[in-house]
């Protein structure tokens, strides 16, 4: 309540109807009125009243949404460019994917020991994943960022799992931070490979998707393979959605051996 002013003095019995005028017509005065000869029901209201004007309502929290542009910071392990490290295309991606974890990046060959590399073939899904859990779980103290090896067959799905590890969400929302996802994909269509078909995998770090359009929307991924493997490119490349699900879903026609589409 505000404070009275200060007046000059006047005879009581001259000021005293105005201030009774006064009080009772105060909204808070009669509010806040709990005198014998009040009605009770007025008085509960005029709490209800009071409550009302005083608690504001409660705003609801807003809901996550994932930025339709992300691009990562990473580090690019480059694959020996040996004969004998022409399949560790996995263990490349595995390597950008941790480097958004420690500064202290295992190597390609321990992370190959790690994840059951096979020169001949290179490394099948369930062990690319069981190695990137092994070492977050040495990295972070904890298994609450664990990747999976999922089959997918869904544009939209994997889109969501892209939006969603690369912004941070989900699972990642208490790191403060988003992660890479690992993409089994056919070469024969992607840039670099020049038509040459094998079995590869990528690290995607970076989306745009503010076209809206799996034509329009691009995916950045790293290339951690050289000549000795086929490819003759940049580390980094950034393709359209379209063409990423083109190879994908070459991989998945191509091979029956390996299920494990996306690691995310």
């Amino acid at each position: 309540m505000q404070s009275a002013s200060r007046q000059p003095r006047i005879r009581i019995h001259l000021l005293l109807p105005f201030l009774l005028l006064l009080l009772v017509s105060c909204g808070q005065g009669s509010l806040l009125r709990t005198s014998a000869d009040a009605p009770a029901a007025t008085s509960n209201a005029a709490t209800r009243q009071v409550r009302a004007m005083t608690t504001p309502s409660p705003t609801p929290a807003p809901t996550p949404t994932a930025s339709t542009t992300v691009q990562l910071s990473v580090r690019i392990e480059l694959e020996p460019n040996n004969y004998a490290h022409r399949n560790y295309c996995a263990e490349g991606a595995i390597a950008v994917l941790l480097s958004t974890w420690t500064t202290a990046l295992p190597s390609i060959d321990a992370i190959g020991v790690a994840a059951h590399v096979v020169e001949s073939y290179g490394t099948i899904g369930a062990n690319a994943v069981q190695a990137i859990n092994a070492y977050l779980e040495q990295i972070t103290g904890t298994a609450e960022y664990a990747y999976t090896g999922t089959h997918v067959t869904s544009l939209p799905a994997f889109e969501s799992q892209l939006e969603t590890d690369l912004s941070g969400k989900g699972r990642f929302t208490a790191a403060g931070h988003g992660s890479p996802v690992l993409v089994h994909v056919m070469t024969a269509t992607l840039p670099g490979w020049d038509g040459y078909q094998a079995r590869h995998m990528i690290a995607v770090f970076g989306y745009d998707f503010a076209a809206g359009t799996p034509a329009g929307d691009t995916v950045t991924y790293t290339e951690s393979a050289g000549s000795v493997a086929g490819y003759n490119g940049p580390q980094v490349e950034t393709i359209s959605l379209a063409a990423l699900w083109t190879a994908m879903q070459n991989y998945n026609a191509d091979i029956t051996t390996d299920l494990v589409t996306v690691i995310s």
